[in-house]
């Protein structure tokens, strides 16, 4: 008879734990430019290496008129100048933050594309370039659902577009920003059988209002820079999937 024994644990296939969960905090904490290189270079830069390429095969966010490194590239440079806004408090994974991020921009990218061939081209040659430029960045059959995932992901990326570059917020427009990017990047979750519309207007008020510690007003004050952000992008993604 075999002899009996432990089976042999099983190797881990993911590069996201809490060990990479622990670095993200450690480097965005430290001072010291020394301790934040050698904890991208040692323990990130391989976890977002393999993000950013399940990423773009996954969801076929491939740029039409960039090289596959040119994107891939591009994409974790642009996680890097983001990574810094992560909140560790806010209760939400640092893997789910910035694969989210990872996501926003390579949709951008695709979406400025289109803009630029619509601007540039005839008529008949823009029916032609999007139709290819949709199958190639996204799956067929699009869903109401990845429509709203879309939707919700140009939003946010669109709220911190406006934090990073408006140099000229308040502290309560940032305070706002911020909690509308948590907000919408866990809305299943955050606003899961609300009911009505006027029951879920009043839970995303009291939602803001717990995380900014402001009243109704400076809310509503706050809320007008980003007001366009969402019709903004939803006529640009009207524009591909119609």
């Amino acid at each position: 008879m075999a002899k009996r024994g432990r089976k042999p644990s099983k190797e881990k296939k993911g590069y996201f734990y809490e060990e990479q969960e622990n670095a993200v905090v450690n480097y965005i904490r430290s001072t010291d430019e020394n301790e934040r290189n050698r904890i991208y270079n040692s323990i990130l830069h391989p976890a977002f290496c393999k993000m950013v390429e399940s990423i773009i095969n996954r969801y076929k966010l491939y740029v039409p008129d960039e090289e596959y490194k040119e994107t891939f590239d591009d994409t974790i440079s642009f996680l890097m100048t983001k990574i810094n806004l992560y909140n560790p408090e806010s209760g939400y994974k640092a893997y789910s933050y910035c694969g989210t991020i990872c996501k926003h921009y390579l949709i951008l990218k695709i979406k400025n594309y289109d803009k630029n061939i619509k601007r540039n081209s005839p008529y008949d040659t823009v029916q032609t370039d999007l139709n290819n430029n949709i199958r190639l960045s996204y799956k067929d059959n699009e869903t109401k659902t990845e429509f709203l995932n879309d939707l919700i992901s140009g939003t946010v990326s669109s709220v911190e577009r406006i934090m990073v570059e408006n140099s000229k917020l308040t502290e309560n427009e940032l305070k706002i920003g911020k909690a509308l990017v948590t907000l919408l990047e866990n809305w299943e979750e955050l606003l899961n059988n609300m009911g009505s519309n006027k029951f879920n207007k009043s839970s995303i008020l009291l939602f803001l209002k717990e995380n900014t510690l402001l009243n109704t007003k400076e809310i509503r004050d706050g809320m007008k820079k980003y007001k366009n952000a969402y019709y903004d992008v939803k006529k640009n993604l009207l524009d591909v999937y119609l």
